[in-house]
């Protein structure tokens, strides 16, 4: 009896290659458990996270996110400071909200005389956007000769990309601009582009001039032009 007992007790050798196996299936399953292989686990999760936080950190930083200079001094040089306006804009913008560039770049260049009216340049307004609050900083037309309070002014911003981005807010929530939106949805819907000289169409409510739609398509097919030396 004794010496079958003696028998069944692993030498000391056959016990390190015992522990080995152990502790080798012990480090395998961890690795697993560790990778997400086989189901997600919060660990991975987490450190995921963390990776993917850390990547578009650095993607901000190499982008500098910080609002463009908006400088110019002739017609192609607006154009690129207002692309590199609505490229800002459009990093915290989603796709469905978005206003296409030839669109916001041609009414801006033809609001304002390409960057040179008196609201652009003392105002930073391209939109000629009005305010009816007598409280919030604006402008009164030169035209209307008189300091006291009309009923409205030329809201004046703190930039120019400051009046891209509340034109862009404009034409998605002003009820002026329901057709836009719709337009625009259906554009969306069935998988193209935006078309800017169609959408322009159904701005009928942005300006009292008959053939505004029309002014616009002109300037956009100029700003085509610009676009192949930008």
């Amino acid at each position: 009896m004794i010496k079958r007992v003696k028998q069944s007790i692993p030498r000391y050798s056959s016990l390190k290659t015992w522990s080995k196996r152990i502790l080798g299936t012990i480090v395998i399953a961890f690795s697993i458990f560790a990778s997400g292989t086989f189901y997600p686990n919060e660990w991975v999760e987490n450190k995921l996270d963390k990776k993917y936080e850390e990547k578009y950190l650095s993607d901000l930083q190499a982008l500098d996110l910080r609002e463009p200079e908006f400088s110019y001094t002739n017609d192609t040089q607006f154009v690129r400071a207002t692309h590199k306006c609505i490229d800002y804009l459009n990093f915290k913008t989603a796709e469905v909200f978005r206003v296409p560039y030839e669109m916001i770049t041609a009414q801006a260049a033809l609001e304002s005389g390409w960057g040179t009216s008196r609201f652009a340049t003392d105002g930073n307004n391209l939109f000629g956007i009005r305010t009816w609050n007598e409280d919030t900083p604006h402008m009164i037309p030169l035209s209307m000769n008189q300091k006291k309070w009309p009923g409205w002014g030329v809201r004046i911003f703190a930039s120019k990309c400051e009046s891209v981005k509340e034109y862009i807010r404009l034409m998605n929530e002003h009820p002026a601009y329901e057709k836009f939106r719709k337009m625009r949805t259906q554009m969306l819907a069935d998988g193209g582009d935006l078309d800017s000289t169609k959408l322009i169409t159904t701005l009928d409510k942005f300006s009292t001039t008959p053939d505004y739609a029309k002014r616009v398509i002109v300037i956009i097919k100029k700003i085509r032009k610009y676009e192949e030396k930008i």
